[in-house]
Order: C-alpha cells, then structure tokens, then sequence
C-alpha cells in the first residue's frame, strides 16, 4: 500500500482535514466551546469507534456534551425538528455531526433552527430564512453525500411525503473530517450505494447548466476514482487505500455538486425515496441512471464522453453513442453486484404518473438545472426503465 498523505483544504467556508488520525486537528477548535451536542445515527458512529474518539475529546477537554442517536436514513422532518428542540435546549455552542449525509444534513438544519428559530417546514416552504447557524463540524463515515463540503441539506416533509433540498451559506460545517479508518466497518451494501451517490454528484454537476471546467475536472477525478477503487473496497471492506480514495472522490464530487448543482436523477430518486423512505439514496440513483444517461448524452456527449469513457474506452463523444454510454453505466452497476429495481421497493407501473407529477411540482427547480428540458415522456421512460434491470 501507498503512503497515504493527510492534507488540510478549504472548500468554501469549511476547513476539511483529511487523513488518518487527523481528528486530533479539531481538539483546538472544540476548546472556545463548554457545551456540544452530538448528532449521529444508532449504529455507524460506534461500530467505526468515531464516537468513542469523539468523546474522549470532549471529557479531556471538560466540556460537556448530549448525544442524539436517533438519525436514520432519508431523515423526517419531525425528527429534525425534535434534535434542533435539544441542541436548544441544552444550550448547545456547537453541534458535532458523527455519520453519513443523514446525519450531517440533520445537524445543518438543526444548527441553523437553534439559532434562528423556527421548524424545518419554515425554511423548506421559504417563509423563513438562514439567519445563521451553531458551528457544525462534520466527522463523516460515509464516501457518498460530500456534505461535509457543502451548503445543501436534504430532508423528507411527511405531507406530501417528499424530499427537500436547503441551501445556505450558514450550513456549511465549519471544521471537517475525512479520515478512512473510519470506514472499514461500512456495511457492502452501503458501501456501494454511497459510492453510487458520489458518482452520480459528479456526473450530474459535469453536465447541469452551472457547470464549469473546473466542476468537469472535479467529477472526472472523481469518476476515476471510483471506478479505479470501488470493487476493492467491495472485496475487502478494511482496506484503508481503497477507503481513502473512495473518500477523496466522494469529496470531490461534494465540491462538484456546490458549484454545479445535481438536477434530472437526484430529481426523480428524491421523490422515489420520499415516497419509501426504505429506498437507499444510492440504490435509487443506480436504477434511474442508465435511462437518464442516455438522455443527457445525446445532449452534452463531449463532457459525459470524458465522464464515462472511464467505464468504456471504446466510447466516443457523439450522440449517436448515447445508448453506449447508458449500457456502461448499467454494466458497472452490475459488475459491482449491483442488481436490485424499483419493483423490490413496492413500486409499479402505476405509480409513474404520480411520480412525475410530484417532480413537476416540488423538484421542478432541479429539472431547471439540467442541460435537456425533460419532457413528462422523459421522466416516465427514466422511471419505468428502473423496474426492470
């Protein structure tokens, strides 16, 4: 194995350390606080042993702290709503995220209500504002959501049942930490879906209207990556090489995203696991992509060219490879052991109407962001695509 370098970046308004054992970089920000509340979900946080390094930097510091474990997957608003009461309550100077993107966006929107005030609805429905937000800093375990980089939370209102983006300044964390140690106990299945996330952050910020040379350059490092590391961490789930870049495509894929927002597949698959909140994130995404990507290859096919042709070096940047780009995309899914449709998920034909009309009307800010106008026959051909492999 390679000597794996640890490194400090700024993205943003956040200071991100990244490596092994760089947590000890965050002991002297944590000292200007004597009250922090910890966000995590049931298990992740203390199978990694994040948790327990977390709380021994906080008892040799003397400061006192709350910990908040119930965070799960596609998080409600109710339970946002009820962890922004106790990060208030307790009088809390700063919030420490220990999880994936679940947990890290809860404590985002948590952060910002315990400082402005307010419910989760108030911000969704924009009749509030960010006026600010507690110090967030981010300990991520996951190589998906990149939101320890940036600005965007997401969180599922239970009526309508849908998922919703916030973006503000004031949600970046302010300090934090990408250490792949942290890792080697993430589950294959999670380990798949996350990277499926960060692979589709890349390749929707490469193509959406906002995108830029420097965005291209971000996802197709990331892409790489990915495709490079993906089936060792699937073999070997403790190989810490494999995690680190992993982790380091997931990051950049998160700076992608912040630049040149996700819009068609991250559209759709909201809705989907809105609608099921059972629906991993990632898992949703692979069913969508392939149709998807046959879409917006015909529209952009010299920057998805330089994208995909990671996953196929006979593919060319012409629409007419549009069908071969999409079959790549659904060839890596399965080469990865990736073989699951919507149909397992409870979802039929019979939904699809329904599933367009919700993007319409709640996501249609993202479909504005695509690099094609998607069409109702669009949307239904990526949706009844994914119910079948």
């Amino acid at each position: 194995m390679m000597k794996l370098k640890s490194f400090r970046i700024r993205a943003s308004k956040t200071v991100l350390y990244f490596g092994i054992g760089v947590l000890r970089n965050v002991e002297e920000f944590l000292r200007r606080f004597k009250r922090v509340y910890v966000v995590t979900s049931r298990g992740a946080a203390r199978v990694s042993g994040a948790l327990s390094d977390v709380e021994l930097l906080l008892r040799s510091g003397g400061i006192a702290y709350e910990v908040f474990d119930k965070v799960t997957p596609n998080p409600l608003a109710s339970t946002v709503n009820t962890l922004a009461e106790k990060v208030w309550r307790f009088g809390a100077e700063a919030v420490i995220a220990i999880g994936g993107g679940s947990v890290i966006d809860s404590a985002k929107i948590a952060s910002v209500i315990a400082r402005c005030g307010g419910s989760v609805e108030d911000y969704v429905k924009g009749s509030r504002e960010p006026c600010g937000s507690l110090p967030t800093i981010a300990i991520n375990l996951t190589h998906g959501t990149g939101s320890e980089v940036n600005r965007y939370a997401v969180v599922t209102l239970e009526n309508p049942k849908t998922k919703y983006g916030i973006a503000s300044d004031y949600m970046y964390p302010a300090i934090s930490v990408d250490d792949p140690q942290y890792l080697r106990t993430l589950p294959k299945s999670q380990t798949m879906y996350t990277a499926f996330d960060a692979f589709y952050h890349a390749l929707e910020a490469s193509c959406g209207v906002d995108s830029s040379p420097y965005v291209i350059t971000l996802a197709e490092e990331a892409v790489k990556n990915i495709v490079n590391w993906l089936p060792t961490a699937l073999r070997d789930p403790g190989d810490v090489e494999a995690r680190n870049w992993l982790l380091y495509a997931s990051m950049l894929a998160g700076i992608a995203i912040d630049n040149s927002r996700a819009h068609i597949i991250h559209a759709v698959e909201n809705v989907l696991s809105g609608m099921n909140t059972e629906l991993p994130h990632g898992a949703g995404l692979a069913m969508l992509g392939p149709a998807a990507v046959k879409h917006l290859y015909r529209a952009v096919p010299e920057t998805l060219h330089r994208i995909l042709r990671h996953l196929d070096q006979g593919l060319e940047p012409s629409p007419s490879h549009a069908e071969r780009a999409a079959e790549a995309v659904k060839r890596f899914h399965i080469d990865m052991g990736f073989r699951e449709n919507l149909r397992i998920y409870g979802f039929t034909e019979q939904e699809a109407d329904k599933v367009v009309d919700t993007v319409f009307n709640y996501l249609s800010y993202s479909l504005k962001l695509s690099p094609i106008e998607p069409s109702r026959d669009v949307l239904r051909d990526v949706y009844l695509s994914a119910l079948s492999l």
